[in-house]
């Protein structure tokens, strides 16, 4: 009774509304009892971004995307260009927060610098391995990674809620073939005081099964497998140890469509087949990989669009 109350408590303080998946995480849609109304989580710290915490050394690998070396006639122009390219792409995310607070202008800029990025892809096969096959030592998707841009819609309209703002978004790639979509949440009031003895933060997480696509090296797609939403903090208590609301999309179609009506979000996965995968061999969702080195990782989701920066970091601690 204690942990309905707590839940309870989130949702009213959040002014909850219904979730959206997509390959990346989770957006937000309109609230059909109250239009007026959007989803809002909370969280405790917004994440900020200093170009100078990043380690701008291009990587050796000289192979394009496509497994051919567009500057090979000069590879001086890679070794200089790659590390200034990034450096700007940090600018504009520490300047504009993460796209949240883009201008076109920067968008645009983002995404030409994006576009030349990707014209300069070391990484031939960025989905070698992503099925998790153990013969594969090396995948290179494997790591923690941590979003510093994006022009997805979906993504940035997280930051429009007045109650509630998106704090660290991650991508989680430490157990191929899972991947993990994890964005926290903290209130609006607290992105505003730089300490709050009441921090409060939610977790929202996404769980995919990626797998390569044959003939098409550097996309992934994606499997939607659960969604689960963790108290971490609530008012400055720790309430970690909380059971999570957890909803298994791997369940039998007819259960999912009992749930639908109960659950936000579970509607959009009425046009899988049974027991949440879609019939089709290719999975239902996407992303092609635009870039891809030790440190950096730009991708494109599929639907519905929009561009993802991220770094690869440590661990994705709240």
């Amino acid at each position: 009774m204690k942990h309905n109350f707590i839940y309870l408590g989130l949702l009213q303080l959040t002014n909850f509304g219904r979730i959206q998946t997509n390959a990346f995480g989770i957006s937000t849609v309109r609230c059909r009892s109250d239009p007026r109304r959007r989803f809002a989580v909370v969280g405790r710290t917004r994440s900020t971004i200093n170009p100078d915490d990043y380690d701008l050394l291009p990587p050796d690998d000289e192979a394009g995307s496509d497994g051919n070396n567009r500057n090979a006639d000069n590879p001086q122009v890679e070794e200089t260009a790659r590390p200034e390219l990034k450096r700007r792409l940090y600018q504009l995310a520490a300047s504009y927060d993460r796209g949240f607070g883009a201008t076109p202008k920067a968008r645009r800029e983002a995404d030409e610098i994006i576009e030349k990025l990707g014209a300069l892809n070391p990484t031939q096969d960025a989905a070698r391995g992503i099925d998790g096959d153990a013969s594969i030592t090396h995948v290179p998707l494997k790591a923690m990674w941590r979003m510093i841009w994006t022009s997805a819609f979906d993504v940035v309209s997280l930051g429009a809620s007045p109650f509630a703002a998106p704090s660290a978004i991650y991508q989680d790639i430490t157990n191929p073939p899972i991947a993990t979509n994890i964005i926290d949440f903290i209130p609006r009031a607290q992105t505003l005081i730089n300490f709050s003895p009441l921090s409060s933060l939610l977790r929202a997480e996404v769980t995919t099964r990626a797998s390569s696509r044959r003939g098409i090296p550097n996309r992934v797609g994606l499997v939607f497998e659960g969604v689960k939403l963790q108290p971490i903090e609530l008012l400055g208590q720790n309430v970690s140890d909380l059971p999570p609301l957890t909803v298994d999309l791997t369940w039998p179609r007819s259960v999912v469509e009992q749930l639908a009506s109960f659950v936000p979000g579970l509607d959009n996965y009425l046009g899988l087949g049974e027991n949440g995968v879609d019939k089709n061999a290719d999975a239902p969702g996407y992303f092609d990989v635009e870039y891809l080195d030790d440190e950096l990782l730009i991708i494109r989701q599929q639907v519905p669009g929009g561009l993802f920066a991220l770094v690869k970091v440590d661990n994705c601690d709240p």
